[in-house]
């Protein structure tokens, strides 16, 4: 019996780790999906950008400089407001962001 050969690769083998993750095409920002370092470059909706912080996955990344008091979009909603100027890239958390989803939160 003669043994047939393949030379077909896996698709497993061209696969890429998505480090950030795009919610709805209207957000500001973007969710680690890995921890970031600084100085990562990492890929979203055909955008590169630099992480300028360490990131934790599950955290948010601007996907665009957002001012001081603009309001941040994730999910396609309105979920904060920045409290500093935010650089693409930055780590949006407590230190740059205040909620505007839990009621009587002032800033």
């Amino acid at each position: 019996m003669r043994k047939r050969s393949c030379r077909c690769e896996s698709p497993w083998t061209t696969l890429e780790v998505v480090q950030i993750l795009l919610l709805d095409d209207r957000d500001d920002v973007a969710i680690a999906t890995v921890d970031l370092k600084a100085g990562d470059r990492a890929t979203v909706a055909n955008t590169s950008l630099v992480v300028r912080n360490d990131i934790r996955r599950g955290h948010k990344v601007a996907l665009r400089r957002l001012p001081t008091g603009t309001d941040v979009l994730r999910y396609g909603e309105v979920i904060g407001e920045t409290t500093a100027d935010v650089e693409v890239g930055d780590h949006v958390h407590v230190h740059n962001l205040i909620s505007k989803r839990i009621p009587g939160r002032d800033k």
